[in-house]
């Protein structure tokens, strides 16, 4: 049976409705083409996230959709590397995995070059935001993260006119157990409440992003549930 986004979103907008939550979704189109971003544009959609700057480079540049919603909104999700950070602003508005002081450092520096050399490009989504990515699973194969220890100790957090600090980010256990899932999500909740009161909280996937919404995410992260299956191999353009 062929996947439907349309009545994927529906459900998924139904059960939060339900729940009487008011959450943004991110729809991660990571290995699908960009005619899926205007689909669910078209349905209403208006945040998007992608893993890898390559892939985004080449894809959203080919997102054609020019509704209501214009601008989109996109988020990097996958971990912030120093190594990268540059080539950031001006193509991603919101940045998921910062889990180094380094690399948001590197960020606000490229963020604020970018709006020196591209004034005419600064509009209402601007400045850029990021998330500082929490890590309380434990799992090795989880790469990326701040202790809670680590970020509290922190004597700053790096901002300036054109980044800004705007909450936190996490992953749950990849067995997704409910008890765990749980847990963790209502650790980053506290951890939130302690340091950024009111500040935005970037948990839940495909697979447990109603635990996250009932933990108290502001920010859920779907990608399957939404696209289908992932393809094998990053979008490209032909």
């Amino acid at each position: 049976m062929e996947h439907s986004s349309r009545q994927a979103l529906e459900e998924i907008r139904s059960t939060l409705t339900q729940m009487g939550r008011d959450v943004t979704i991110v729809a991660v189109s990571k290995t699908h083409g960009p005619e899926r971003i205007d689909e669910l544009a078209e349905l209403g959609l208006r945040d998007f996230g992608e893993n890898r700057y390559t892939e985004a480079r080449d894809k959203f540049p080919e997102v054609h959709y020019q509704g209501p919603l214009s601008p989109l909104i996109y988020h990097h999700i996958g971990p912030l590397q120093s190594g990268f950070a540059r080539n950031l602003p001006g193509l991603f508005h919101w940045v998921h995995g910062a889990s180094s002081v380094s690399a948001i450092n590197k960020l606000a520096r490229a963020a604020d070059k970018y709006a020196q050399e591209n004034p005419a490009a600064i509009n209402k989504l601007w400045p850029m935001q990021y998330l500082v990515q929490i890590r309380l699973t434990g799992e090795e194969t989880k790469l990326g993260g701040m202790d809670p220890a680590e970020f509290l100790n922190l004597e700053s957090i790096p901002e300036n006119d054109s980044l800004k600090f705007a909450g936190f980010m996490t992953m749950g256990p990849e067995d997704q157990d409910p008890i765990e899932t749980r847990e963790v999500f209502s650790r980053l909740r506290s951890l939130r409440d302690e340091a950024l009161p009111g500040g935005e909280l970037s948990m839940g996937m495909s697979g447990d992003w109603q635990i996250a919404v009932e933990e108290g995410a502001t920010i859920i992260r779907l990608g399957s549930v939404l696209f289908g299956p992932r393809k094998g191999a990053p979008w490209k353009k032909d």
